[in-house]
């Protein structure tokens, strides 16, 4: 269910699930615990790293750092992928870069029906797929 909700840093105001998590160090998830959190951070060169595809799971990812300081990737298993844009890539990042980064920026993946790529399901700001 989702609510407004104030993070730990007095930020407000954006629409995200009850479990937000702030993250400030590299974060593996982890399917069987993490599967429909929220998790936000502030630093630079974050890097969340997903878990193997099982159908049936959700994941959102929050810059919260200020305009244009912070860069976020978003990095799947190796043999899986990211669709997002109309395409999707084999073991590829997608990237909240720091120099078009906006506070609140997001991106929520899930795994709908298919085990060959994350699909992106709602997205604020730009990602980049990685080249």
């Amino acid at each position: 269910m989702s609510r407004l909700t104030n993070f730990p840093n007095g930020i407000g105001g954006y629409i995200v699930d009850d479990q937000a998590v702030a993250k400030e160090a590299a974060y593996t998830v982890v399917i069987t615990t993490d599967s429909g959190k929220t998790f936000t951070t502030e630093t630079d060169s974050q890097v969340f790293t997903l878990p193997s595809i099982a159908i049936g799971n959700t994941v959102t990812f929050v810059n919260m750092a200020p305009d244009g300081v912070a860069g976020v990737s978003i990095s799947p298993a190796a043999l899986d992928g990211i669709t997002y844009a109309g395409s999707s890539t084999d073991n590829k990042d997608i990237i909240n870069t720091k120099a078009t980064a906006k506070r609140g920026d997001f991106v929520t993946l899930a795994s709908l029906d298919g085990v060959v790529a994350w699909q992106v399901v709602a997205v604020r700001g730009v990602w980049a797929k990685e080249a």
